[in-house]
């Protein structure tokens, strides 16, 4: 018998794209704390910040007393709250273990620039 039969119009289904989520494509799981975020520093220590520039890097602590809060610190000294949209995604990984470090991108008067990124 020849002619078309039932499978000549046959397509396999398409599968959803996995790339990207450790699915098919062999590479390891995306990890969601591995972010990195610019943002601009709240209340920024000016007494602090003088002390820096450019380049400086800045270690991201959780506070929780007086009160809860994510602070980029120089030495043992506050240079600044995180105030960023991902702060509590933040403040859920420090808990898991993860570290942060902020890198100062600018400081344009009072107005400090960081980008912060797994330490």
């Amino acid at each position: 018998m020849s002619g078309p039969g039932p499978m000549d119009d046959y397509s396999p289904p398409l599968r959803p794209s996995t790339s990207g989520d450790g699915g098919g494509d062999g590479g390891p799981p995306q990890d969601d704390c591995a972010f990195t975020e610019i943002t601009v520093l709240s209340s920024p220590n000016q007494a602090v910040i003088q002390t820096l520039g450019v380049g400086s890097v800045l270690a991201v602590v959780h506070e929780t007393q007086p009160a809860s809060r994510v602070v980029a610190m120089s030495n043992l000294d506050i240079a600044g709250s995180i105030t960023s949209a991902k702060v509590m995604k933040m403040i859920e990984c420090m808990n898991r273990g993860y570290n942060y470090a902020a890198t100062i991108r600018e400081i344009a008067g009072g107005r400090v620039t960081v980008e912060v990124h797994p330490a």
